[in-house]
């Protein structure tokens, strides 16, 4: 493998986890390309880096990118006033939209320390990864001798301005941000590839969550694509996307979509663990056997096929109910790009006191809704009769069917058994219904 030396780019957070905790206290530690970084170290490939930050992280950003993460140089292109570059976080695990509060972010100033001509100058990168942000990217890119280096781009963060792209030899996306979804509208990967075609890129990388990662060779004129690695003990997501690029560019095989596959591995690790050290341990493992672990297949949903299975979303589901959980189901099952359907809110609800004609009007057009779906979700917020029909009458067709007992009020075993799986959180149910799909895309 030839010599490589990345120069990453960027600001440096701190990510505070509203929702998780070490001991007794909330889980700390120094965010933005700090994943990035991690991911460099215990691939043990040669980076530097260049970053922008608060005054107050000084000294930590360079005890962990020097000392425990063992960088080369660091540089810092400029700080940070008035903000504290904080991020509050809330649903870590990405199970639905994760809530990012980047505390005082609007009034953020950007004082330059060094130039990027000197920084480049200094440490001779092959590689550059970028990660923009409020700071000024475009000027940066005009600044790089594009033919010099291979500039790798996240346009994920705060990046609104695609003209940049020209020149570029990688774009990441992720089908989990605001900008996929607001500057990339296509509904075809025909439409993605159109759009990006306007720019003089090489390759095109597709982060699709939990369904897996495709790609696009420009030069080449062809996809490709790889599985994700779901685990039942993943955590935390939250720079799960940053460690990929770096494990997808790491390069271990001279086939792409191995190396989409080799970078799901790395992700799904950092995912697990909170701990650098174990995470590092478990990447060197992999890395180890490389071969061995991209044999083995995953979770591939893309995400322009999950509509085509509509999920029928079985529940007490009526106005006189606390529906906030149910609620939080629905939005999160959106996220993921899955259409889950509402009988009671399409079709109407109805009461004892109800005409027998609306009864069986509404009874029809549920039957109908019920066959229309590929797979259920069957929520128990409370011991509704309903419900259970429901769960019979579908386990009668032998399509899939996902319990989702928050409150453990299952206690029947013929309700157990009737279930394909048997979930008592919402990242529990997500992740269920990608086993799900995915089994009946590739199974049949």
């Amino acid at each position: 493998m030839p010599y490589r030396k990345f120069l990453v780019i960027g600001e440096v957070f701190v990510d505070f986890h509203l929702d998780k905790k070490q001991g007794n206290e909330n889980l700390v530690r120094l965010g933005g390309i700090f994943h990035a970084l991690r991911a460099l170290s215990a691939l043990e490939m040669d980076f530097s880096f260049a970053y922008y930050a608060p005054a107050y992280l000084k000294n930590d950003i360079k005890k962990f990118g020097k000392d425990i993460l063992g960088a080369s140089e660091i540089y810092s292109l400029g700080v940070v006033d008035s903000a504290p570059n904080i991020f509050l976080i809330d649903h870590s695990d990405e199970s639905e939209q994760q809530i990012y509060t980047n505390i005082l972010c609007q009034q953020a100033v950007y004082n330059e320390n060094l130039s990027i001509e000197n920084i480049l100058n200094s440490c001779s990168p092959t590689d550059i990864l970028i990660f923009p942000g409020r700071f000024k990217v475009d000027e940066f890119l005009n600044r790089i001798d594009k033919s010099k280096y291979k500039i790798h781009i996240d346009v994920n963060y705060d990046s609104d301005n695609i003209s940049i792209l020209n020149g570029v030899q990688t774009i990441f996306l992720s089908t989990s941000t605001d900008s996929y979804k607001e500057l990339f509208q296509c509904d075809t990967n025909k439409k993605l590839i159109n759009t990006f075609s306007k720019y003089s890129i090489e390759q095109l990388i597709v982060k699709e969550n939990r369904g897996g990662s495709w790609g696009y060779d420009f030069n080449k004129n062809c996809e490709y694509e790889a599985s994700a690695q779901v685990c039942d003990n993943s955590t935390i997501s939250v720079g799960v996307g940053d460690v990929f690029n770096v494990a997808y560019l790491f390069k271990s095989f001279d086939d792409n979509s191995n190396n989409l596959a080799f970078a799901s591995w790395v992700a799904a690790e950092y995912a697990q663990f909170f701990s650098f050290n174990k995470f590092k341990q478990n990447v060197m493992l992999i890395k180890s056997k490389k071969e061995n672990f991209v044999a083995l297949h995953g979770v591939r949903v893309p995400w322009f096929t999950r509509p085509q299975y509509p999920i029928y979303m079985a529940a007490p589901d009526f106005n006189y109910i606390n529906s906030t959980l149910f609620d939080n189901l629905i939005a999160a099952l959106k996220y993921h790009h899955f259409i889950p359907r509402l009988p009671i809110r399409e079709n109407g609800q109805v009461s004892n006191s109800s005409a027998e004609k609306d009864k069986e009007e509404v009874y029809f057009k549920d039957l109908n809704l019920l066959d229309t779906c590929k797979l259920m979700i069957a929520s128990l917020l409370t011991n509704d009769q309903g419900t259970l029909v429901e769960i019979g009458y579908y386990k009668k067709a032998g399509k899939p069917i996902i319990l989702f007992d928050p409150y453990n009020i299952a206690s029947n075993m013929f309700l157990d058994k009737s279930c394909d799986y048997y979930c008592h959180t919402i990242n529990d149910v997500i992740n269920a219904v990608f086993f799900v799909v995915n089994g009946m895309i590739h199974n049949g």
